[in-house]
């Protein structure tokens, strides 16, 4: 009998040792959700700008103008799954690929790190979360 209370007590911390991995897997993700932003508030201009061939950037660009902080972040997401999966896009032609491969390699690198950190965090933070 004492050792099924021992197992429930080990349960419990368990538990608790799962959601503060669950809840440091949020922080990563919203930590990068921020950089994402502070691109988009800084330079998402100069981004569209860069891909301002491709029908996926300018209709995003046509569709979230006008929905201030929140459609800036959009638009810096969407490009950074463009920037992530450029294959898919062009194959539908929906990008320019003279473009893309002209586009600065410091910046692509941060935004596809940052769009896949936001990605993986949030599917490890559903998953281990025990709330």
């Amino acid at each position: 009998m004492a050792g099924g209370g021992h197992l429930r007590e080990y349960a419990a911390v368990n538990d608790f040792e799962l959601n503060m991995m669950a809840i440091s897997f949020l922080l990563m993700g919203m930590a990068a959700l921020l950089v994402l932003l502070l691109v988009a508030v800084r330079h998402l201009d100069y981004i569209e700008e860069m891909l301002s061939k491709s029908s996926f950037v300018v209709g995003n660009k046509a569709l979230y103008s006008r929905a201030g902080l929140l459609g800036k972040l959009m638009r810096i997401c969407t490009i950074s799954l463009l920037l992530a999966m450029p294959r898919a896009f062009a194959r539908r032609g929906m990008v320019d690929v003279v473009q893309l491969k002209k586009f600065p390699m410091p910046m692509k690198r941060l935004l596809v790190a940052a769009w896949y950190t936001v990605c993986i965090s949030s599917v490890i933070f559903l998953g281990l979360g025990t709330f």
